[in-house]
């Protein structure tokens, strides 16, 4: 007797929640975001032109306004050029070449932009003012060896070079995450033929990396430009010292001088934001992306480019670049800190401890710390919970359409790019928007009635989560992409809800990348100058308004303790977060 086996059983089919109240929540976070950044710009311009007593708004802008302009297109374009050299440098050396320091590598060209701006700035300024600068009274005394003996200098800090200088050094990790992001993507297949053909590696470098990354270098020089645009803390500490102006500086003075003119400033910053919006839109449409510069091989890991004796001038130069970037100017700040005051010839014999017992003493910094702290873990945790949010849903959005058929999946896949199209677009809407911009519009939006928020806790902690969402959204993005679909849909084929999915599987996977995204917000918020100086009041002191109160008022050691103190801080927020972040991790993939 013949046996027929029994019919085979159709494999369970995930189980695809339908849009509820997670998709609407999105929702209402996209339009929040999307009302923050364009209702305080859309009530400013129409309160301009429709307030009588407002006169004509361009009178501010007379003939004056040119030189500015002038000087910032100089500022920012040489800033972005030397960027683009230095960030492109450091990235072929660590994802190229044997001279990364390994598990350092990619670390080390980011790690300043776990300096507070202004911190950085005023660690240079207190090496390289030409006549009081620590480095500039050692280059003296060495030049005295040999019979040159100068009263200021050698090296002039407060100069247009000293600007440019400087300002690319603050640009060089927004090019190098472009840079480094392409090159991990490119096909080792292509550099691998010009090296059998007998190419040197300086030759290869030129002549085949050089052009298949053109795409990503141009992206990551506008994205440079656009940031050094609005960039407030390099110019306005060391633009002022050498009577150089540019338009973000100039914005701040209309607001804080006597008689104010917000319209005036407000017409400046929306012409920054006009240049802003035409760069970004030429990166995003008309610059190929890094995925569509890639050659075929993404995801092979190429062998590493053996640079013989070069290998020590590479790792030199990563080396060289934290020194200036990091390291000195915190050691210039550590030395004036603990200095009675400020001289090229530290007295040595008389370092106190008095500077930071006078910060901790007065009574407007320490109200400054208590409210940045606050803000700054404030702004940070609601930053990344709503951008975490964001991303994971629309991944897990992309992850429920991969079990339908025909037209109905290429339907569903369409609507899933375009969601997260619309996510992409949300998030970083705020990235186009200078910062001055955002605090005069804040003021004019949300300062008067009805609000009548000026001056308090909470149009500080508004405007730093408009700034911040897109560095939230970023981080967020790269820690959601690396976890794959597959998770989620095995976790919906044995009956998971989509809220279970999120808290018990994606969430712990990608808290790490998370974490990260926190400590960077942190660090920005709690050092933040430009919208700080515009919005905080008297009533709450910020950390940016003091130290730059400090700097205007000439008290240079408090300062300096000041703002090792906030280093300090920054530092000991990195090492918690990771801390926790590693634990977090290595729970979750046990």
């Amino acid at each position: 007797m013949q046996r027929t086996a029994a019919p085979e059983q159709p494999p369970a089919r995930p189980t695809r929640s339908r849009p509820g109240s997670l998709d609407t929540l999105a929702k209402v976070l996209l339009a929040l975001i999307a009302c923050l950044v364009i209702y305080p710009i859309a009530r400013s311009v129409i309160g301009i032109f429709t307030d009588g007593s407002a006169g004509n708004p361009a009178e501010g802008l007379d003939s004056s306004i040119l030189p500015v302009l002038g000087n910032t297109a100089l500022m920012v374009g040489g800033g972005s050029l030397l960027a683009l050299l230095g960030g492109a440098t450091l990235a072929w050396i660590n994802e190229r070449t044997d001279g990364s320091f390994r598990g350092l590598g990619g670390f080390m060209p980011v790690a300043p932009l776990l300096l507070p701006g202004i911190t950085g700035v005023l660690g240079w300024v207190v090496l390289l003012d030409p006549r009081v600068g620590l480095a500039n009274g050692v280059l003296r005394d060495l030049l005295g060896f040999i019979g040159i003996h100068l009263d200021e200098g050698p090296i002039d800090l407060y100069s247009m070079g000293g600007l440019i200088v400087i300002t690319g050094l603050h640009l060089v990790p927004i090019v190098y995450l472009v840079v480094s992001a392409a090159l991990k993507n490119l096909d080792p297949a292509i550099e691998e033929a010009s090296r059998i053909s007998g190419a040197k590696p300086l030759r290869t470098a030129l002549r085949v990396t050089l052009p298949a990354i053109a795409p990503a270098l141009a992206r990551g020089w506008l994205l440079a430009v656009i940031n050094g645009i609005g960039l407030f803390t390099v110019p306005v500490i060391i633009g002022t010292n050498a009577r150089i102006e540019v338009v973000s500086v100039r914005i701040w003075r209309y607001l804080t001088n006597y008689p104010s003119q917000p319209d005036a400033a407000l017409l400046l910053a929306a012409g920054m934001l006009v240049v802003i919006l035409g760069l970004t839109l030429v990166q995003r449409y008309l610059i190929p992306s890094a995925r569509q510069a890639t050659i075929n091989g993404r995801g092979v890991r190429a062998a590493p480019l053996r640079l013989g004796k070069l290998r020590i001038v590479a790792r030199a130069v990563v080396v060289l670049y934290i020194l200036v970037a990091l390291v000195l100017p915190i050691l210039g700040l550590l030395i004036v800190s603990f200095s009675p005051f400020w001289t090229a010839n530290v007295p040595w014999s008389h370092l106190t401890t008095a500077n930071f017992q006078d910060v901790l003493s007065d009574l407007s910094a320490f109200a400054a710390l208590g409210n940045s702290l606050i803000l700054a873990a404030v702004v940070a945790s609601l930053a990344m919970l709503i951008a975490g949010f964001l991303m994971l849903n629309a991944h897990q959005r992309k992850g429920t359409g991969g079990h339908r058929k025909g037209g109905k999946k290429a339907k569903h896949q369409h609507g899933d790019s375009r969601r997260q199209r619309l996510v992409d677009t949300v998030t970083t809407l705020p990235a186009t928007v200078p910062h001055s911009l955002i605090g005069v519009s804040f003021i004019l939006a949300f300062g008067g009635a009805p609000f009548n928020l000026y001056g308090t806790v909470f149009i500080l902690m508004l405007a730093y989560l408009t700034m911040e969402i897109p560095y939230a959204a970023n981080a967020a993005s790269a820690a959601v992409g690396v976890v794959g679909n597959e998770l989620g849909e095995a976790s919906r084929i044995f009956g998971a809800s989509e809220r279970r999915t999120l808290r018990k599987i994606l969430l712990p996977l990608v808290f790490p990348g998370l974490a990260a995204g926190w400590v960077l917000v942190f660090i920005h918020v709690l050092g933040e100058v430009t919208v700080s100086s515009l919005l905080s009041g008297v009533s709450n002191p910020v950390v940016g308004s003091v130290l730059l109160d400090m700097w205007t008022q000439g008290n240079f050691p408090r300062m300096t303790a000041f703002a090792i103190i906030i280093w300090l801080i920054a530092s000991i927020a990195v090492l918690v977060m990771l801390r926790v972040s590693n634990r977090r991790f290595a729970r979750a993939t046990r």
